[in-house]
């Protein structure tokens, strides 16, 4: 009886053990030396809807997560895309097929959010739910300053659709280095998804960005 308890007991310690590192995906340091030249990268920038399901590397998520929304200069909290008045309210949300993440840039690892696959309410084109990929650029309006969900301006929208244009093009250019497929995307039925993710009324989803490798 006594074996019986020790093994049920591992059995169990093995169990949580093996859940708690699903709630983190822990990146490796990005790779900030390497990559297609600037010059390069822009002349090979652009949008596809074609993708396959082949899943990315870690290395290939660490990168592309660092020049979205990493930060550059970690002793000054700033990041690799500029924000109005430096509120940083954007975050980064990766939806894989097992579960939705939050991008962590100080810790620089993925936390999960959300179980279960979310792609397909990720945008309402066909691709977007197969593909390995969706980047979802959130605007956390609590960091713009504001108060209360109704006070939520057309102008705070705005401003961080700039913002988001920021990221989003830093993204294009990562998986133009890394040769990559991606799309920006706003065809996006946002109150599902931000339902989905089980976001706050602050959290206010601005745009898409599916990512893999061509067909």
């Amino acid at each position: 009886m006594k074996k019986l308890f020790l093994l049920t007991t591992a059995a169990l310690m093995i169990a949580v053990s093996a859940f708690g590192q699903a709630q983190t995906i822990k990146l490796p340091a990005p790779d900030k030396t390497g990559g297609m030249p600037l010059m390069q990268a822009m002349n090979e920038r652009h949008s596809s809807r074609e993708f396959s399901q082949k899943e990315l590397s870690k290395q290939q998520l660490s990168n592309l997560c660092w020049a979205a929304w990493g930060f550059n200069r970690s002793d000054a909290k700033k990041r690799t895309a500029p924000s109005s008045m430096n509120k940083q309210e954007m975050e980064l949300y990766v939806v894989l097929k097992d579960g939705a993440y939050r991008y962590n840039a100080e810790a620089h690892k993925l936390e999960l959010i959300k179980e279960g696959d979310l792609r397909s309410y990720c945008g309402k084109q066909d691709f977007v739910a197969t593909a390995p990929v969706n980047f979802i650029y959130v605007a956390n309006m609590k960091k713009a300053g504001v108060e209360k969900p109704e006070d939520i301006t057309p102008t705070h929208i705005a401003t961080s659709h700039a913002n988001t244009g920021f990221i989003a093009q830093n993204t294009y250019l990562a998986c133009a280095s890394e040769g990559l497929e991606c799309v920006v995307r706003a065809w996006i039925d946002k109150e599902a998804l931000e339902n989905a993710m089980g976001l706050s009324p602050f959290h206010k989803v601005i745009l898409g960005h599916t990512i893999g490798y061509g067909e």
